[in-house]
């Protein structure tokens, strides 16, 4: 058994990774800072205009997706390291993150077993919207779709029946 041992700490590949490792992990805490003031820029911009910043939402959503890239390498599930690694992920305003990241994580799981890149494993959204070119002509806008639920718009508030004379 010490033998076993002796031999794994000579291994370089071990060592190499461990510090790639380090290096992640400092990536991962400014990834959170920024993340925060990503956070906290939203929700001013929600308070002061009642809606969202889509340019915002779009690096959030990038940034959500390096940060699990980070955390599938820093916890064995991938061998691929993240950017700069790899192109620094990038999401659009009609695709869901977290079936991306799921999608990211069974194509590197599947790539590692059968030793291809999972660059090269195409990852498909199960939430993706559908795309222009599959709408009808006359459905088809300039403006991207929404996620369900995310509309801002105040709706139309009922007479107050309170105020009537009986």
């Amino acid at each position: 058994m010490s033998d076993d041992f002796v031999e794994n700490l000579k291994k370089p590949s071990a060592w190499v990774r461990i510090l790639f490792m380090a290096g992640f992990v400092v990536a991962l805490y400014v990834s959170g800072i920024v993340l925060m003031v990503l956070m906290l820029a939203q929700i001013l911009f929600t308070l002061l205009t009642a809606d969202d910043n889509p340019n915002l939402r779009r690096l959030g959503g990038s940034l959500a997706a390096y940060v699990a890239q980070i955390l599938a390498f820093l916890t064995y599930n991938t061998d691929q390291k993240p950017f700069p690694f790899l192109p620094f992920p990038s999401t659009e305003l009609h695709v869901d993150v977290a079936a991306d990241v799921a999608a990211g994580f069974s194509a590197d799981v599947s790539s590692k077993q059968s030793d291809q890149p999972a660059a090269a494993a195409p990852s498909e959204s199960v939430n993706e919207a559908p795309q222009v070119d599959d709408l009808p002509s006359d459905a088809q806008s300039s403006v991207p779709p929404r996620k369900p639920g995310s509309s801002r718009r105040k709706k139309p508030s009922a007479p107050d029946q309170h105020d009537s004379d009986d």
